[in-house]
């Protein structure tokens, strides 16, 4: 019998592992820890329980440790111990140094999301990861031009990225909406990124928008649906 993956979540808000849980179902062992004491302390009893993990999905703030992750050691201690990348699951702006200098990656679904989509940001980290590996060995830049290898990084195409925002948007719609959104992602993506483009221009940002603003489906705000969508329609 092919092994369950195992994601752990860790966030001061027991409703955020709840949501994991419910999102992904049979696909996937959660481990919910309200902090990273708990999980090392739970480590230190099963020395193979963070190595084991899939990955690990994080929330920034922990006001009881009066913690903010992105200032401090806990991911590279987390990925120390043999973890899989570990995700920051937060949806507040972040510098991309700042993120980049201590975790894998961002989640914009604090609740959960299925494992299928889970999944595919894991590979595509180590996709990067193995690309990495190979590209110092693999690219030199000639020494009139650079003292030290070029490293390319891999980069994920439009399509794919609209691929990921139409899948989020259909989780969240309903009836026709969810069909139409559907269909666009399996038989007719074109016309998908073309929906995407025509939210986009005419998102409306403020926090006092229509229930029928369409960005809902994105995300509750507004103002981070629309950097999603730029993120996903005009991203390098």
């Amino acid at each position: 019998m092919k092994k369950k993956p195992c994601v752990c979540v860790i966030d001061d808000d027991p409703h955020v592992g709840k949501g994991w849980k419910y999102s992904l179902g049979n696909d996937a062992h959660l481990y919910y820890f309200p902090d990273h004491l708990k999980l090392f302390e739970k480590a230190k009893e099963d020395p193979t329980l963070i190595p084991s993990f899939n990955c690990v999905i994080m929330g920034r703030y922990f006001k009881p440790l009066a913690l903010d992750v992105v200032n401090s050691d806990v991911a590279e201690k987390i990925k120390e111990e043999g973890s899989g990348p570990v995700f920051l699951n937060w949806q507040g702006y972040i510098v991309k140094e700042d993120l980049a200098s201590r975790f894998d990656g961002k989640l914009f679904h604090r609740y959960g999301v299925k494992w299928q989509t889970l999944r595919l940001r894991i590979q595509k980290y180590e996709r990067t990861q193995k690309f990495q590996k190979k590209t110092p060995a693999a690219v030199e830049v000639s020494p009139i031009l650079s003292e030290t290898p070029v490293l390319q990084v891999e980069r994920v195409s439009k399509p794919d990225r609209c691929r990921e925002v139409l899948q989020a948007m259909a989780r969240r719609a309903q009836g026709t909406h969810r069909e139409r959104i559907e269909f666009y992602v399996t038989q007719d993506q074109h016309s998908g990124m073309e929906l995407l483009e025509a939210i986009y221009d005419r998102l409306v940002t403020n926090k006092n928008r229509p229930d029928t603003c369409p960005s809902r489906y994105i995300n509750s705000s507004p103002i981070i649906a629309k950097r999603i969508l730029h993120d996903a329609l005009y991203g390098m």
